[in-house]
């Protein structure tokens, strides 16, 4: 590789920001508020590996190998489930899906 060559770490500064040439750290990088309804995690939703289920939510997580998890299990644990989520169903509160670095194992 040149020395001219654009390396994740050495981009100009007016082309990335930091995070686009250094990485993104920690586990998660984006969360998805969901609210009544159902919310897909496919396209740009795509990549959930975590939820956060506050007290009083209720529906389902769907898991994306299959099966199913009632978020009254889960709600009100004030932790992050690290779950491959392919789908959710809230019948009622809010639920924040996470959305996995793929870069952190």
């Amino acid at each position: 590789m040149s020395v001219n060559e654009i390396h994740p770490y050495n981009f100009p500064q007016s082309q990335a920001t930091e995070f686009e040439r250094k990485g993104h750290p920690g586990k998660f990088l984006k969360s998805i508020t969901c609210g009544t309804g159902v919310t897909d995690f496919t396209g740009s939703n795509f990549g959930v590996g975590g939820i956060i289920v506050p007290s009083g939510a209720t529906g389902t997580l769907y898991l994306s190998a299959g099966g199913s998890i009632p978020l009254t299990v889960l709600a009100g644990a004030q932790r992050i489930f690290e779950f491959s989520a392919s789908s959710i169903d809230v019948g009622s509160g809010t639920v924040y899906a996470l959305i996995k670095n793929q870069l952190s194992k």
